[in-house]
Order: structure tokens, then sequence, then C-alpha cells
């Protein structure tokens, strides 16, 4: 299974994400699915966009496929937001210590 990028997926990551992207590949493995990202730091992101995480490279979208958002969520910890989005359909995943 493969990390695939969307057509116009485009930017860098913090390491930290990157580390989190490897796990998050995993599980997407376990599941039998591709890793679809659907955004990095391209496109609008929130109502105005302002303070996105994406924008630092500190947030991702994925498309959900078959792996349920808590397999993410409990794998990546409590310094990780992993929200269920419905339109469109995607699983946004951010790093956000509290």
């Amino acid at each position: 299974m493969s990390i695939l990028l969307k057509r116009g997926v485009c930017g860098d990551l913090d390491p930290i994400m990157e580390k989190a992207l490897k796990k998050i590949h995993r599980i997407y493995q376990a599941y039998g699915e591709d890793l679809i990202i659907t955004s990095i730091r391209d496109g609008t992101h929130g109502e105005s966009g302002a303070g996105s995480l994406h924008y630092i490279g500190r947030a991702i979208d994925c498309r959900k496929g078959k792996v349920p958002i808590y397999a993410i969520s409990s794998a990546l910890g409590a310094d990780f937001d992993c929200i269920d989005e419905n339109l469109p359909p995607h699983y946004h995943i951010e790093y956000d210590p509290k």
C-alpha cells in the first residue's frame, strides 16, 4: 500500500508531521488501504483560512477509506487532533499540542 497525493497537493511537512505520516501510513497498510493525501499546504482551510496549521506544515487531510478515526488518534496521541470531516468526506489530522 502506498502514500499517494491527490493532483495539486503540494508543500512540505513539519518534521513532527513527517513522523506522524509514517504512523498513519502503517495504519492504512494494516487495513489494506492506500493513504491518499488530499491537502498539505495547498488550498483554503477553515472559514477564513487564517491560523490554519496547514500553512505551516502541521496538518494534512486524507481520504477516509476503511480506516476508523480512532485508530489514527490513538496511535498519534494527545498532541494531535484527528477530526472526521463530512464535506467533502476526509480526515483532518493536525499537530496541536495543548
